[in-house]
């Protein structure tokens, strides 16, 4: 049952495009309006969850699964938002790539790290039965579902006014150099979470 746990976490976080991408006045504009796992229903609000690691800080749940889920839409957000704006805005497509690789530079080892969490997974699930096989459960299933947030974070992009949109972009490179994208640090709790690793 722990195996459906992520499927259904990353599932649960497919409002990740959706959930907090409203427009918010400056701080908040900055990794809120581009999106944050939706809170489970019956989960005490963001504000709630706010508290010792300072303001914005939400707390992982403890569940390896949910707290993997959160985490990875996070990090592979920050490539897909450089993405979504070169598509949107060829003209600036060079400084924001440039931005993402400076980013990816100073943030390599622990985007590899976190990545790395789906072959740690693998080498647990190895014995697997071939039902749960069949069911779709794996890594490959894992990352197809994860990818399939980032349809959900264009289309509410391009759902957007094109001022919106405009200002997102713009706003892209900075956001990159923000305490909200180190996100080693600014999700510490999540992180604390995933590095005790999958349940056998």
């Amino acid at each position: 049952m722990r195996r459906l746990r992520l499927l259904a976490a990353l599932g649960a976080a497919a409002a990740l495009a959706t959930s907090h991408a409203a427009d918010a006045p400056s701080r908040a504009a900055s990794a809120a309006q581009w999106g944050s796992p939706a809170p489970r229903p019956g989960a005490p609000s963001s504000e709630a969850r706010q508290g010792a690691q300072g303001e914005g800080a939400e707390r992982a749940t403890g569940d390896y699964f949910e707290d993997f889920a959160a985490l990875m839409l996070r990090v592979r957000s920050v490539r897909w938002l450089e993405e979504i704006c070169s598509d949107a805005f060829p003209a600036d497509a060079a400084l924001d790539q440039r931005a993402y690789d400076d980013w990816l530079r100073a943030h390599r080892a622990f985007v590899n790290e976190m990545e790395g969490q789906f072959a740690l997974i693998d080498r647990r699930w190895s014995g697997a039965s071939p039902d749960a096989a069949r069911e779709g459960i794996g890594t490959s299933a894992l990352q197809a579902r994860l990818e399939a947030n980032r349809v959900g974070l264009r289309d509410d992009f391009l759902a957007r006014p094109l001022a919106v949109q405009r200002k997102r972009c713009d706003a892209y490179p900075t956001l990159l150099l923000s305490r909200a994208l180190d996100l080693e640090r600014s999700q510490a709790d999540f992180v604390r979470s995933v590095r005790q690793g999958p349940p056998p």
